[in-house]
């Protein structure tokens, strides 16, 4: 059994650093381009693309977020975390971290964490929420679209060259809450 509860902070941050945010893929989208047009399109790649989120410089963050929950085990074992933002003017909330550690994958942990960002940013007054993955990241595409949410836009200069793999763009999925 899973439970979701609020941040405490700073007492997570140990559990927290020890979650597997890394991920493969067999699989890519590649931006494809023309002079006003952008596309996806799916890429089987020949070697394995491998990537680790750096969750220590990204956990000091997570006090300042409206909504933070932390998924765990019957036993107290950090499986996950959701963290939202929200924008007044615009009435949009924004994940701003969801990561599940490998072992919790595939057992629908991750659906009920959007779910209850869902539900928090529609309680909140919010019309749509806001997530952003890459485009090498081929498994969180995918989970997003069966999650209900669109493409809806890309960012080709979100990430510093230094930090990225070749290709890797962000690329923004939109899900109505109201």
């Amino acid at each position: 059994m899973i439970v979701l509860r609020d941040l405490s902070w700073p007492e997570d941050r140990m559990p927290l650093l020890t979650l597997d945010a890394s991920f493969t893929s067999d699989r890519v989208y590649r931006l494809q381009r023309t002079s006003h047009c952008f596309t996806l399109a799916e890429v089987k790649v020949s070697r394995p693309v491998y990537k680790c989120y750096p969750l220590a410089s990204e956990l000091d963050s997570l006090a300042s977020l409206d909504w933070v929950q932390v998924a765990t085990t019957a036993a107290e074992e950090v499986v996950g975390i959701v963290g939202m933002g929200l924008q007044s003017w615009n009435r949009r909330a924004t994940l701003h971290h969801l990561y599940l550690g490998r072992a919790a994958r595939r057992k629908g942990i991750g659906r009920a964490m959007v779910e209850a960002a869902v539900d928090e940013a529609r309680k909140r007054g919010a019309r749509s929420l806001w997530a952003e993955t890459q485009t090498i990241n081929y498994g969180a595409i995918r989970f997003y679209e069966r999650m209900g949410f669109e493409w809806c836009g890309l960012d080709t200069s979100l990430y510093d060259p230094a930090d990225v793999q070749e290709g890797e763009v962000a690329v923004f999925f939109s899900r109505a809450v109201a």
